[in-house]
């Protein structure tokens, strides 16, 4: 399974004042299963924003070189189809830094674990026709951190 990790879940699980468990316990069931992968975009935005936010966090580059050096990095495309782009924007859903992740989403598995409300994914009725179009537009699965978690048991 290839799928993409946003920013905010890596920050919630490895910075001390931003720590939520359900972050941890996802990061946790990723890391552990060595079936997954993580997606990550050819131009390197991805990796780019999570070192702009994670460079000082010394738990965060064991990570990413465990995943290295298990060969646990899927590298695939941030295209994201004019189609899709323009109904997310029309729904709010405007930042050029989700479109990356989402497009790095759709040409891996579609699976992206997310805390941001922008997608939706904890029923922020502002967002819920993004989480909706994602879901039954493009077939994706945006889970939550708790959501990917209790799923793993």
């Amino acid at each position: 399974m290839r799928l993409v990790i946003d920013t905010n879940i890596w920050i919630k699980a490895l910075v001390s004042e931003e720590y939520e468990i359900d972050c941890a316990e996802a990061l946790y069931c990723f890391l552990h299963d060595k079936e997954m992968e993580l997606a990550l975009d050819f131009n390197g935005d991805i990796l780019t924003e999570y070192q702009d936010n994670l460079q000082e966090e010394r738990s965060f580059q064991k990570c990413m070189m465990k995943l290295k050096n298990e060969k646990r990095t899927h590298w695939v495309s941030s295209n994201l189809n004019k189609v899709h782009k323009n109904a997310l924007i029309s729904r709010g859903f405007h930042e050029p830094e989700d479109h990356v992740f989402v497009g790095t989403a759709m040409n891996a598995d579609k699976i992206i674990v997310t805390e941001d409300s922008d997608y939706g994914v904890h029923q922020e009725a502002e967002k819920q026709e993004v989480f909706t179009y994602m879901k039954e537009k493009m077939g994706m699965r945006v889970m939550s951190a708790e959501q990917f978690s209790e799923e793993q048991v």
